[in-house]
């Protein structure tokens, strides 16, 4: 038992002013919900430019517009901008398919095969003679 005789018990004894913490702890911030009317009117912007880029695929093959009465969009772009679109259409729906038809343990496997070929960062580079 001597060697716990110089042990000092009781409260341990802080210099200087106390902090001002209370008992309960810190309180989280709640994280703010959005409005179910903010939330619809995302929701029918999304769906409004959805059907734009659907009416882009109702034009013709000559570029004009099929007659359903709307499309004022389409015809304020530039030729330029008519292009791009199609030309982005058409590389979406080529990555769409390309992914579309791949299983999971295809693409894991050509995942695992780009990592084989690729050379690693780490490796010490040959530089110089000998």
């Amino acid at each position: 038992m001597s060697a716990y005789e110089n042990v000092v018990t009781g409260k341990l004894k802080l210099k200087g002013k106390a902090l001002d913490v209370k008992a309960g702890g810190t309180k989280k911030m709640k994280k703010k919900k959005m409005n179910k009317v903010l939330s619809n009117e995302i929701t029918q912007t999304i769906e409004n430019e959805f059907s734009e880029g659907m009416e882009l695929e109702e034009t013709t093959n000559d570029g004009s517009k099929s007659k359903d009465g709307s499309g004022s969009y389409v015809d304020n772009l530039t030729p330029a901008e008519k292009r791009y679109m199609d030309q982005r259409q058409k590389i979406d729906m080529q990555k769409m398919a390309k992914t579309s038809n791949k299983s999971h343990r295809d693409r894991i496997s050509d995942f695992n095969q780009y990592l084989a070929n690729m050379s690693e960062h780490y490796d010490i580079p040959k530089v110089g003679p000998g």
